[in-house]
């Protein structure tokens, strides 16, 4: 299960808290970028306060990998699967070992949401071999 950002955790409680003037609610949240969000692959551990190593190698792009298709949303609370529609997919070209510890949900502006390890973290993806991330392998929610 992914963990969100420590940065969006105040903003969510922040805009539900009379922490403004006067005992109103804090400053409203505003929404992320409107372009896709992305998913990041990281070499090190991300936490609730900073990002892991971001992969660098043949076969990934910096940044992360744009989502194609709307997950379903959340409603009463519950979770959100990711990716939605297609899975996602990164073949090793680099000449080397990838060693796969966490992925980041981020705004295509590169605003980091989510995060979390993958199961059986570390991964090493040898040369020549592809990493996926299988449809709704991914699931968001709050505890």
């Amino acid at each position: 299960m992914a963990a969100i950002d420590r940065t969006r955790v105040s903003l969510i409680i922040n805009a539900n808290a009379p922490v403004g003037t006067s005992g109103i609610p804090g400053t409203q949240l505003t929404a992320l970028s409107a372009a896709a969000m992305k998913v990041k692959l990281t070499s090190t551990a991300s936490t609730a306060a900073a990002s892991g190593t971001e992969l660098t190698g043949t076969g990934y792009t910096a940044g992360g990998t744009a989502l194609g298709t709307a997950s379903t949303a959340s409603t009463a609370g519950s979770s959100v699967t990711v990716p939605a529609g297609s899975a996602l997919s990164w073949t090793n070209g680099s000449g080397g070992a990838w060693s796969i510890q966490s992925f980041e949900l981020t705004a295509s502006d590169g605003t980091r949401v989510w995060f979390g390890d993958f199961t059986g973290a570390p991964v090493s993806v040898a040369n020549g071999n592809t990493f996926q991330i299988a449809v709704a392998g991914i699931t968001l929610a709050m505890s």
